[in-house]
């Protein structure tokens, strides 16, 4: 499981290609996260320990606000042996419209070494009217790692004025997990042309967020997952389904409203959180 530092390319120009690199190492038994390379619009503004204990907390701070026509950001982490963090975003990711017919790109890769904890929760993906999206999750694992990872689309601005839903021009999503380099959970949204989009809208069955939740340890207890389907019953206004393949578990959840996925998510992550960080969950401080 290598991951290779992306170096930045002198042809890239200024503000259209953010990058960020970093490794996480344990030292004195606490967890460092420490850049090795970054480039604008992504800033490197250190970590905090929100638990005050080994792990940190880690902002993705992408300060364009959004991406526009072309735009692309890479998000590489490392996490050496034992280590242990959370990776977050200060915002949802907003996707504006690609009027000359380039896609904007979101690319995160995280590769986990033995004994590891990886815990991902970004916000919101939002693709605007004509916007052109490709985003791509890829996240290695070592048999022995841990893994709780959210992922989360939204159908556009959905309160804006008469609304902006399903009008983006393509949206191409894949969410991929490897475990001992054998890929275990592939979750791939592909509808290339505008004609296609308005598939969406049937496939969530009217809802207009999906969220998913991808999660292991080799040791979750049994039956774990019987009480997270529990929790389809809690918010009405959306729907939760949960499947589990030995020590590998994913759930999905539509929702009507952007607060009703958060809460989900937020659900699920109380459940699990404790058996694979060992501690409860808590709402991540983004300030």
């Amino acid at each position: 499981m290598l991951l290779k530092p992306l170096q930045p390319d002198p042809d890239w120009i200024v503000g259209k290609y953010a990058l960020m690199n970093v490794v996480a190492t344990v030292n004195s038994g606490k967890t460092k996260i420490q850049p090795l390379c970054w480039r604008i619009p992504f800033q490197w503004q250190g970590t905090h320990y929100q638990n005050h204990d080994d792990e940190p907390y880690m902002l993705l701070v992408n300060s364009s606000g959004g991406f526009v026509e072309g735009d692309v950001s890479q998000f590489h982490a490392k996490l050496e042996r034992g280590a242990r963090c959370l990776f977050t975003t200060t915002a949802s990711s907003k996707f504006y419209k690609c009027l000359g017919g380039e896609t904007s790109r979101e690319i995160v890769d995280i590769v986990a070494e033995e004994n590891s904890l990886v815990e991902y929760l970004p916000d919101e993906a939002i693709p605007f009217e004509n916007s052109r999206v490709q985003r791509i999750n890829r996240i290695s694992l070592h048999p022995t790692s841990r893994l709780f990872a959210t992922d989360m689309i939204s159908a556009g601005r959905v309160h804006f004025g008469s609304g902006e839903i399903f009008k983006f021009d393509s949206l191409m999503s894949e969410f991929q997990v490897a475990i001992d380099n054998q890929v275990v959970a592939l979750d791939r949204i592909n509808v290339p042309a505008p004609k296609d989009v308005s598939a969406l809208y049937r496939l969530w069955q009217g809802y207009l967020h999906m969220a998913t939740v991808f999660s292991y340890a080799n040791d979750l207890p049994n039956h774990i997952e019987d009480e997270i389907f529990e929790l389809g019953s809690c918010i009405e206004g959306s729907k939760l389904g949960v499947s589990r393949i030995e020590n590998f578990i994913t759930v999905r959840i539509l929702s009507t409203e952007t607060w009703q996925a958060h809460e989900l998510l937020y659900d699920v992550w109380k459940i699990l959180r404790p058996v694979i960080a060992g501690k409860a969950a808590q709402p991540i401080m983004k300030c």
